[in-house]
């Protein structure tokens, strides 16, 4: 749990530090710019940070009602369908503003979820909030967050080819020792059993899990045997992580190298690389 408790500090320094740094660039924006294509499609600049703003009030009603042991739909929906239209309403109101109010909503709302995420304890990283994905730790909420900032910056930008901005690699890289067994836990294979390990080359990152009993779990330390290894840059290995980038396509550049059981490695990948 000590480790766990550092991860989350750094990981909620980053969060901030990320908010005062996209902030920032969101105001560079001209009138234009806010309303260009981005890699999300349907989607312009303001409707991603929109999404954005909207993400963080998802993540302060559902990680407060988790607190409490509640499992209900978030934003006060009654159900799923509710939850989904308010979704849509609510960024949709957001994306409406103009630029300066715009980003001084997503200033304020992420500063709000931010003095959430610092309040929590040990105790609470041991609970569980709703997602549309199914009930998950506490922890995933958080770092998350990381993820949403990066990826979506990189939307912004559209520029496909280009790897995820710096700032926030090495805590997003670090984190995907906690993210990639969630991910896992919530769609699991059911006859996939053994020992995998990540690295990524250009950071150095290590990380392992195994999968027994159809759950996944981290291992504390990356040596031994292992059935399939899974190799490559800190931002490619995030952005498949995260479907927003071809898993084919990134091996056959040798971005993206496996080693071990091909047949593992196959079962594993569409359980742990595929879209937000």
């Amino acid at each position: 749990m000590e480790q766990l408790e550092k991860t989350m500090y750094s990981t909620i320094e980053t969060i901030d530090s990320e908010r005062v740094r996209l902030a920032t660039y969101f105001r560079t924006l001209g009138a234009d710019d806010w309303k260009k294509e981005t890699y999300c499609p349907d989607w312009n600049a303001s409707q991603i940070v929109g999404h954005l703003t909207l993400g963080a009030q998802f993540y302060a009603s559902t990680v407060g009602n988790g607190l409490e042991g509640n499992h209900g739909f978030p934003l006060g929906a009654s159900d799923r369908e509710e939850f989904m239209a308010l979704r849509t309403s609510i960024m949709d109101e957001i994306a409406a503003l103009d630029g300066d109010t715009l980003v001084d909503r997503f200033d304020e709302d992420t500063r709000k979820v931010i003095s959430l995420f610092r309040s929590l304890g040990p105790k609470d990283y041991e609970k569980t909030a709703w997602h549309r994905r199914g009930i998950l730790p506490i922890p995933y909420f958080v770092i998350q967050r990381t993820y949403e900032f990066s990826l979506h910056e990189w939307d912004i930008l559209n520029e496909p080819g280009a790897p995820l901005h710096p700032a926030a690699l090495d805590q997003a890289a670090d984190n995907l020792r906690l993210r990639i067994p969630m991910i896992y836990n919530t769609n699991p294979d059911l006859k996939l059993e053994g020992r995998f390990r990540f690295e990524t080359t250009d950071t150095g990152h290590v990380w392992a899990m195994s999968i027994e009993n159809e759950k996944a779990s981290a291992l504390s330390e990356a040596e031994g045997e292992f059935d399939v290894s899974l190799f490559a840059p800190a931002s490619d290995m995030i952005l498949m992580a995260t479907g927003r980038a071809d898993i084919d396509a990134k091996e056959a550049t040798g971005a993206f190298r496996i080693e071990g059981e091909t047949a593992k490695a196959r079962a594993l990948i569409p359980a742990i690389f595929f879209p937000n």
